[in-house]
């Protein structure tokens, strides 16, 4: 197979990795599950196998950094996020888009995420849970404390509104296999995936918002 062009052995290890991050992104972007075997990734990226167990030690251990690069960008931005000068409810649809443009982008990430805390080893759960699940609850937690502080909530469980929030923004790129059934076609689109970003606030922030009592 091809070897990636490189000047200098830096940047071969650099050019690969890359490379077999793409590949192996592109093949859990076009399937349901996270069952992707080490050949289908050398052929999508045109590297020797071999090169997954040099650089990763093994598939799981590829699988993991490519989240583990996924998360930098997202949990940077989700932290800038909190650290905002905004309401909540501004920081909430900015956090809800961004999870639906994360998931349009790389729609494996979820499956992933729950894969490797249930089928990975011991280390690689801890490692996925801390770099993922443990800044997104304490991210919900500050939201949400901020918001019912300011009075804009009704009084919420972040970790229920956590599960709400990226199930329903998840199970639609995780679900592609439905899309003919349900929205008459096979992929989707940019239009669809901004409509989609609506339809989930508006879900969302009818069950957040405080709203006075009804009075008879």
């Amino acid at each position: 197979m091809a070897r990636a062009k490189s000047s200098g052995n830096g940047g071969e290890r650099r050019d690969s990795r890359g490379i077999l991050f793409d590949a192996t992104a592109a093949l859990l972007s076009e399937r349901s599950t996270i069952e992707v075997s080490l050949s289908e990734i050398a052929q999508r990226s045109g590297l020797n196998s071999a090169l997954i167990k040099y650089y990763f030690g093994s598939k799981e251990g590829l699988l993991l950094a490519l989240l583990e690069r996924v998360a930098e960008r997202s949990m940077a931005d989700l932290a800038a996020l909190v650290g905002m000068d905004i309401s909540a409810e501004q920081k909430l649809r900015i956090h809800i888009g961004g999870i639906i443009n994360t998931y349009y982008r790389s729609p494996y990430v979820n499956r992933l995420i729950n894969y490797m805390i249930v089928q990975g080893d011991k280390a690689s759960s801890e490692k996925v849970a801390k770099i993922f699940v443990e800044p997104m609850i304490a991210a919900y937690r500050a939201i949400v404390a901020q918001g019912v502080g300011d009075g804009a909530f009704r009084p919420l469980d972040p970790g229920m509104l956590y599960y709400s929030v990226v199930g329903a923004c998840e199970h639609i790129f995780y679900a592609g296999y439905s899309l003919p059934t349900t929205l008459g076609m096979t992929e989707l689109t940019e239009q669809v995936r901004q409509q989609y970003v609506q339809h989930v606030l508006d879900l969302v922030f009818h069950g957040v918002l405080a709203r006075p009592t009804a009075t008879a």
